[in-house]
């Protein structure tokens, strides 16, 4: 061995760094591959998803051209997030991409981990082409030829670790305790958030097995693996956060569906590990690191073709335990008449939070629209009006509750702030009104099989993107006072006037040229127009975060197109 007499902190070094290669190369090659496909990745996965058969064959191919499970569950929260999938859709998804999932671990079994300087090599030379597709492809070589250069490197710096007394007693612990190896997988694939890393490390150490290097055996590598398998779900659960709700149940799912698999094949070891033994001999011999990718393959496989009947099941476990919200969410305290009494500053900042929750629900409700404009739900309309009376309720309270803090003294400061606060929450209020006349539209339009043309939906959900955009922005400039971010807001509401007076044109000429009938036209300049006024509404909350200075709405002169709008 070429590192025979480096000592154990050398080693550390080799493995820690050729680990930091792997996970580069695999971002890099992830990254780069979903440069190359460009838009198509969300394309494929809105409009091929409509069953969760469909969705598990989407999961594997889009898990083998990103070669990230990670990615392609994230990227499927980020669409639960703005509405634009649903819960069953969602399933399939997360059962392909652990199929998907396993093609790393047999790229990184090939006996091709010795030409890692020559991918890297010709991707440098294609990195350097004018080509965009040939200049991506430049940057999968690159990531693969890191991948393996890492592999090489942590190998060389595992074998003498491996050799100690230490290593074979921590190995022969994971071989006589399962659950300890399971929770050991989970651990580290959770700490570097990669199970393909995780399950390299394992081929790598298994391999050195084979040569009689390390003592880790089928035994104790196999609840290494399906650990790995539960820590994978760490990227998912975190891109839920702040999410909504079926965006959180999608991540119970993700990893209520690998704790299920873990549990099954931990119950089922000792034959599955003899199977294994038997296929590794009669068809691996030559190539043991293909061995784990084989047993990750046929473990994710049989479970998501065993489970895949347990689909609604799983979703009507995740929503007996995260439940829908309910309407009532402000806590009492914030309305305490005797804190005002105390402090009137202090009630102010309570009533901020009020405010913030609130913009929250507006934020619920404008991914419910969005979603609601594209596909009939019977559900979403219950839920829309139920958001509609939330608003309603908590412009009253804090309205309510704002007056009787001005009434118990502030500074010039907080009373410019209060009658800001005053603004904004009529504005979330509003806000509220016009996405309410827009699910009204779609009711009507969906009764009476009105569909909008294709360019019409196009423009509407581009409008669409921009005002979550704006949400976002407003919100965060809210909380935190940022001029610059508030500032993005103001710019992007010209945007939507200049988008909703192009697009308007552009339907009136689509209704003169004969291409589309009257019916339906006054539902969709309607549309246009209301998705113009929630941006208003968006600026004058921003637009009181800019100006120091703050001057009431009761007081500004109505912009020329408000005006034309109201006659």
């Amino acid at each position: 061995m070429i590192y025979a007499s480096i000592n154990y902190g050398d080693s550390l070094m080799f493995v820690f760094g050729g680990l930091a290669l792997f996970i580069f190369g695999i971002n890099l090659m992830s990254e780069s591959l979903k440069s190359a496909a460009g838009n198509k990745l969300k394309a494929i996965i809105e409009k091929t998803t409509n069953t969760p058969l469909k969705g598990i064959f989407v999961g594997i191919i889009l898990t083998i051209l990103i070669q990230s499970s990670s990615g392609t569950t994230a990227l499927m929260i980020g669409l639960l997030r703005a509405g634009l999938m649903t819960l069953p859709q969602s399933v399939g998804i997360i059962m392909g991409a652990n199929i998907g999932t396993t093609v790393t671990a047999f790229i990184i079994g090939l006996p091709i981990a010795d030409y890692g300087l020559a991918f890297l090599f010709v991707g440098v030379i294609m990195s350097f082409m004018k080509n965009r597709k040939v200049h991506h492809f430049g940057g999968v070589l690159i990531g693969l030829g890191m991948l393996f250069v890492g592999l090489n490197t942590m190998s060389d710096g595992l074998k003498p670790l491996a050799q100690t007394q230490q290593a074979e007693n921590m190995f022969n612990i994971f071989s006589d305790n399962w659950l300890l190896g399971t929770l050991f997988g989970t651990f580290f694939t959770a700490v570097v958030q990669s199970s393909s890393a995780a399950i390299g490390i394992l081929e790598k150490l298994y391999a050195l097995n084979a040569e009689g290097i390390t003592s880790v055996s089928l035994n104790g590598a196999i609840p290494i693996l399906l650990g790995a398998n539960i820590g994978t779900t760490i990227t998912a659960f975190l891109a839920s956060i702040g999410g909504n709700i079926e965006s959180k149940r999608a991540s119970f799912i993700h990893i209520l569906f690998n704790v299920i698999s873990a549990v099954v094949f931990l119950v089922i070891l000792i034959p599955y590990e003899r199977f294994m033994a038997w296929f590794e001999l009669r068809f691996l011999k030559p190539y043991s690191m293909l061995t784990i990718a084989f047993a990750h393959l046929i473990q994710n496989t049989i479970m998501t073709v065993g489970l895949f009947f347990f689909i609604n099941k799983m979703i009507w476990l995740s929503k007996k335990v995260i439940k829908d919200q309910s309407i009532q969410v402000i806590p009492d305290d914030m309305f305490d008449e005797k804190l005002i009494e105390e402090s009137p500053v202090l009630a102010l900042e309570f009533v901020r939070k009020g405010i913030l929750y609130m913009g929250s629900i507006v934020k619920e409700y404008l991914s419910l629209t969005y979603a609601y404009s594209l596909k009939e739900n019977k559900d979403s309309v219950n839920e829309a009006f139920t958001f509609e009376m939330m608003l309603d309720t908590y412009d009253q309270k804090l309205h309510d509750y704002l007056i009787k803090i001005s009434q118990a003294g502030l500074d010039k400061n907080n009373s410019k702030k209060l009658s800001r606060d005053l603004d904004t929450i009529k504005d979330f209020e509003r806000i509220g009104d016009h996405l309410t006349n827009i699910v009204e539209f779609f009711i009507a339009r969906y009764k009476d099989s009105q569909e909008l043309t294709e360019d019409a939906q196009k423009e509407m959900i581009e409008i669409f993107n921009v005002l979550v955009s704006m949400l976002d922005d407003a919100l965060d400039s809210f909380s935190t006072g940022d001029i610059e971010v508030a500032k993005r807001v103001v710019k992007n509401e010209d945007v939507v006037d200049e988008l909703e007076e192009v697009f308007r044109y552009r339907y009136m000429e689509r209704l003169k040229s004969g291409q589309i009938k009257f019916n339906g036209a006054e539902t969709y300049v309607d549309i246009l127009s209301n998705l113009e006024r929630i941006a208003d509404h968006l600026m004058n909350i921003a637009s009181a975060v800019i100006e120091p200075m703050y001057v009431p709405q009761s007081i500004l002169v109505p912009k020329p197109h408000e005006i034309d709008k109201d006659i």
